[in-house]
């Protein structure tokens, strides 16, 4: 932030609420106060609340829109200028693959999106991603060492931050996570977790990692085929998008350096819906049916058939659980 627009709102960004007259503006940041008069109406063009009141100054009250520079503050500055946010894109997954074909990265690099128009999870099936009601971003992890030791435990343990994430902005919510991707509330998936490798074609490995994220936060009118799976966190509550984003990059790109650590594993069982349940495990085109037993050290899932057998899956989706 180095324009006389950004370091005001990284002012108002600090006082969030407050009052703070146009004459404190000008000292703090050193400029005139046509300068803060000027800068205030361009940012209040950028989808900026700021309210305007005499003898009162300024107060700042948020953005619907996701917007690079506020992220970027609530952030602490970690991702300056790695971060790329797009009013409506295909899929932050397919933009993070754009960036890699040309770019050479050794840090994170974060994308959002307010829309996506073909978003999408695991097995290419669509998210849907409406405008303003969502968060939608995806992350490019570097993978220095190209080493894919127990990388099934990546998922796994970033569905553990998003939920604590999630309950530091719904308080009064308990999320729950059903193997391997999904985060759910009251029985209704409220986002999805999706991890694709981008390969080193010499060697073969994992250079890198990209991570997306789709969450449902205020969504209300699902497509029909959705309906009785996917619902909204909560519709009547106005969660600050731009802050909920800056705590999920801080903590997913903190959690992906030690994603093997034993306590996220084991939060994730405690958080788990399907275990002791019987369920449905799509395999391709095979189905399995069982109940879901363990979720072993190295994420996988172990299903108990009907003749009591047990068997491990690394692979797969749940696509049906018997809640009772």
């Amino acid at each position: 932030m180095n324009s006389t627009k950004n370091l005001v709102l990284k002012q108002l960004l600090k006082q969030r609420d407050t009052w703070v007259s146009g004459d404190d503006l000008a000292s703090q940041i050193g400029v005139s106060r046509e300068s803060i008069w000027k800068a205030i109406n361009s940012l209040k063009r950028q989808g900026n609340d700021i309210l305007s009141r005499k003898n009162l100054g300024y107060r700042y009250s948020g953005n619907p829109f996701l917007d690079v520079d506020t992220i970027d503050f609530y952030s602490d500055h970690h991702f300056e200028n790695k971060i790329i946010v797009f009013k409506e894109t295909t899929s932050t997954q397919d933009m993070a693959k754009q960036y890699l074909s040309t770019h050479t990265i050794s840090s994170p690099v974060i994308f959002l999106a307010d829309h996506q128009t073909k978003g999408y999870g695991r097995r290419g099936r669509s998210f849907y991603s409406p405008a303003q009601t969502g968060l939608y971003l995806s992350i490019i992890l570097p993978n220095p060492d190209h080493q894919l030791f127990q990388v099934g435990l990546l998922t796994t343990s970033i569905s553990v931050v998003i939920a604590r994430v999630l309950e530091q902005f719904y308080p009064e919510k308990k999320f729950q996570l059903k193997w391997v991707n999904d985060v759910y509330l009251d029985q209704h998936k409220v986002a999805g977790i999706i991890t694709e490798a981008v390969l080193d074609l010499e060697s073969s490995t994992a250079a890198h990692f990209i991570l997306g994220v789709g969450i449902n936060l205020s969504t209300q009118d699902f497509p029909e085929d959705l309906g009785q799976i996917a619902q909204a966190i909560d519709p009547t509550i106005k969660v600050d998008r731009n802050q909920l984003a800056a705590a999920l990059i801080q903590h997913i790109t903190k959690t992906a350096v030690n994603y093997t650590a034993p306590d996220l594993l084991k939060e994730y069982r405690k958080r788990s819906l399907i275990l002791d349940k019987k369920v449905t495990l799509q395999l391709g085109n095979t189905s399995v049916f069982g109940t879901a037993k363990q979720i072993k050290d190295d994420g996988g899932l172990v299903i108990q058939d009907d003749y009591g057998k047990l068997h491990t899956f690394n692979s797969g989706e749940v696509i049906k659980l018997r809640w009772a």
